[in-house]
């Protein structure tokens, strides 16, 4: 039986673990497991990326690790978002997921690499978990592993890792389980259920814990990390009255109410999003998990087993790792789900490598068998030479005959274009028409609103309506709507013949006020009102009312 080896590097939040893992018909076996802790400031963001390059290079430099790698990335420097697109063939797909993801992403699409994963599809919709990493995270991520003699082969996303290291682990498990794992600066939430899973990342981990007992005891973050490794951990025994003990224990129940609750929305919003049932069964992973107390608070709180999660039931460890198994259990998880994932069927797996640096190691990988070409042909010209004009000279042929269809596809070119104009024209009059369409309600809204105003007026109707819309070059888009109609003098028609302009002037401006009353309308302007009307004898009193419309509600 064949057998295939690789290395793959977990660059987590606090520390860089690095294994060389085989497989061979369906097993695995980790032959070389190293780790280095990160050393940087916990609290800084920004040192993280420079503090796993250089615990990149000690992997190269010191444990003789090099050559192509899978990394992966944890869960903080990754944006995980569920979405839902309409079920589509798959070629499609990518598009959709791009318009989509980027109506539900903070940051603009062309600032971030991103891949999917497709985690259910009932044949209406389609459930992706779009998965996403800033270009200049993964740039200067990319530049610390070339440096440190690395050639990224791939890079993966702790989030869906899980799921792969919980099938090949438990392959009879078809029950509802949630997977905990608690890392340094966030927790990743696996819901398994029979149908598929449910990732959801939350940023608390173990440095929220460290931060609150700096913040508790006043010391920086760098003393309240060592002092909670070797108070949990049993270094350091206080009698149960001391104030330190006490205000560690504080801390310490602080975090897992906080976990508990978040553990809790995160379940809510996984019944509420797949109408699932809740886990029946909850799996501990992560050095975070450690913390004593916690599986009892969740198990309390959530009312079901909670168990420690182990990722190396089904695989084997090479005599020569003299780590200790049960932490190796803790920061493995990770790495087994990557190593599995040409084992199990329908394995979860993103690549957030970007497409440029792929294109480079294809082409790098060609080099060897491009430079064996070169030397050949220098050792031996004349045959070359002779091939090639053989090759020409078909070319030659190939290039008359594909000019000769070329002519017709040509002319179908030249249709293309004529219809695609067409179209063009046709979809922008098609826009136009929905434009209209979608006043049209506005439009009957404004007239049952001129009605009324007509109606309490009395004695007065409306003979025209125009649209006036002004798009000034550079500015913003104006709409008036000009009324001109004519109000019944009675006074007139009775015989008399002076009228009371002012009176009949005050008539057409409470008129045009009420037009104003209109959630269309914000202003209007004076009046117009024509008297030579009543200075020939009739009796109607023409006038028009320029109306400016609200450019948000347009007519």
């Amino acid at each position: 039986m064949s057998s295939s080896k690789r290395l793959i590097i977990n660059c987590g939040a606090s520390r860089v673990t690095a294994a060389v893992v085989s497989s061979q018909a369906g097993s695995l076996q980790i032959e070389k497991l190293v780790c280095e802790d990160l050393k940087y400031d916990f609290s800084n963001d920004e040192a993280a990326l420079g503090a796993i390059g250089e615990a990149l290079k000690t992997l190269a430099h010191v444990h003789k690790l090099s050559g192509k790698a899978t990394l992966i990335l944890p869960g903080n420097q990754i944006l995980t978002k569920t979405i839902r697109i309409p079920h589509i063939e798959e070629a499609k797909r990518a598009q959709i997921i791009a318009f989509e993801a980027q109506q539900n992403i903070p940051y603009p699409l062309h600032e971030v690499v991103w891949d999917s994963q497709v985690v259910g599809d009932d044949g209406v919709e389609t459930e992706v978990l779009f998965i996403a990493a800033k270009s200049n995270t993964v740039d200067e991520f990319c530049g610390n592993v070339s440096a440190a003699g690395f050639s990224a082969e791939s890079i993966s996303a702790a989030t869906v890792l899980d799921y792969n290291a919980l099938r090949f682990a438990y392959p009879d498990v078809d029950d509802d389980v949630l997977l905990i794992n608690i890392g340094a600066r966030s927790t990743n939430l696996l819901f398994r259920n029979p149908d598929g899973f449910f990732v959801r990342n939350i940023q608390l981990g173990g440095n929220s814990l460290t931060q609150n007992i700096a913040d508790s005891i006043g010391k920086s973050f760098q003393q309240a990390e060592a002092i909670k490794h070797k108070f949990f951990g049993g270094e350091m025994d206080y009698s149960d009255d001391n104030s330190v003990a006490k205000l560690l224990t504080s801390c310490s129940e602080s975090f897992m109410r906080r976990m508990s609750q978040e553990i809790t929305r995160s379940i809510v919003n996984y019944r509420r999003q797949k109408g699932g049932a809740a886990p029946k069964r909850i799996l501990l992973n992560g050095r975070g998990a450690l913390l004593k107390g916690l599986a009892e608070q969740l198990s309390t709180t959530q009312k079901v087993s909670v168990e420690f999660f182990d990722p190396l039931q089904n695989v084997t460890l090479d005599g020569a790792i003299d780590l200790d198994i049960d932490v190796l259990r803790l920061q493995t998880s990770e790495i087994i789900g990557e190593a599995c994932r040409d084992m199990i069927p329908d394995a979860a797996g993103v690549n957030l490598l970007p497409e440029e640096v792929q294109k480079a190691m294809a082409f790098a990988s060609k080099k060897p068998f491009l430079l064996i070409a070169a030397a050949c042909l220098a050792l031996a010209p004349l045959p070359a030479f002779v091939a090639f004009k053989q090759a020409n000279s078909a070319y030659a042929d190939q290039v008359q005959a594909i000019q000769a269809d070329l002519q017709p596809l040509q002319s179908n070119q030249a249709r293309i274009r004529s219809n695609q104009a067409q179209a063009e024209a046709l979809g922008e009059s098609i826009q136009r028409v929905e434009g209209l369409v979608n006043s049209k309600s506005n439009w009957i809204q404004f007239f049952a609103e001129l009605q009324e105003s007509l109606h309490q007026a009395e004695d007065v109707w409306l003979d025209k309506l125009n649209v006036v819309r002004d798009q000034p070059e550079g500015g913003a888009a104006s709409y008036e709507v000009v009324v001109e109609g004519q109000m019944l003098v009675r006074q007139t028609a009775d015989g008399a013949v002076n009228v009371d302009q002012e009176a009949l002037s005050r008539r057409i401006k409470s008129l045009q006020s009420s037009f104003e009353n209109s959630e269309f309308v914000v202003s209007s302007k004076s009046p117009v009102i024509t008297w030579t009307s009543l200075r020939d004898g009739l009796n109607v009193l023409p006038f028009s009312i320029n109306l400016v419309v609200d450019t948000t509600k347009p007519l």
